[in-house]
C-alpha cells in the first residue's frame, strides 16, 4: 500500500468511540488465532470501553494519546507516557499502537510511532519500549523501525490464558 496522508494529532474526548473502535477490530482481527477466542468475543465498543478509553485522552504534561485521521475518521491510535515498569531501564514507554487492518501499511503507524518519538524526547524522555504479543502479527513492525529485542519477557492473563509478551527498546534517537 502506498504512503497515505492522514492528520496525526493528540486526541481529544470525541476520539473516544474512534479510538475503541480501532482497538477492538484491530485485536479481533490481528490476533485471531493468537488470542484465545472467548477474550476476542468479548470484546465490544460499548458505553465502559468508550469511557474507559476516553480517560486515555485526557492529556497530561507526560502521558499523551495521538490519533491519525483519514477523511475525518480515527484510523489509528497511540498512546504513550513514563516507563511504567521499573526494571526497565528505558524512560518512555510506548503503551499501544493500533491501525484499522484496512489502513495498515499506509505508513500510520510509522507517523503514530514518530509523534509518540517526538512528544517523549519533548518530556525529557531518551529512550522508549513497548510489549507486544511474543507470537503476535506486530513484532515486524517494531523491527523494521529499529527496536532492539529485550532480554525480559512477561506474561499476561488472556481469558485464562498466560501469553508471552516480549519487549523492544529504543534509545535516545528514535527512528524517523
Amino acid at each position: 500500500m502506498n504512503e497515505s496522508k492522514s492528520l496525526i494529532r493528540p486526541a481529544v474526548a470525541a476520539d473516544a468511540r474512534g479510538i475503541a473502535e480501532v482497538q477492538v477490530r484491530t485485536w479481533k482481527t490481528s490476533y485471531r488465532g493468537a488470542v484465545p477466542d472467548a477474550h476476542l468475543d468479548a470484546m465490544l465498543v460499548d458505553d465502559a470501553r468508550v469511557e474507559r478509553v476516553r480517560s486515555w485522552c485526557e492529556a497530561t504534561d507526560q502521558r499523551r494519546t495521538f490519533v491519525a485521521v483519514t477523511g475525518g475518521v480515527v484510523v489509528g491510535f497511540a498512546g504513550c507516557g513514563p516507563q511504567r515498569d521499573p526494571d526497565l531501564r528505558f524512560t518512555g514507554e510506548l503503551y499501544a499502537i493500533y491501525v484499522f487492518p484496512e489502513h495498515q501499511g499506509a505508513g500510520h503507524g510509522r507517523n503514530l510511532f514518530r509523534a509518540v518519538a517526538d512528544h517523549l524526547r519533548g518530556r525529557g524522555m531518551n529512550s522508549m519500549s513497548v510489549w507486544v504479543l511474543e507470537r503476535g502479527p506486530a513484532r515486524g513492525f517494531y523491527e523494521r523501525l529499529g527496536g532492539r529485542l529485550l532480554d525480559k519477557t512477561i506474561e499476561r492473563d488472556f481469558s485464562g490464558t498466560r501469553l508471552a509478551e516480549v519487549g523492544y527498546g529504543w534509545q535516545l534517537t528514535l527512528p524517523r
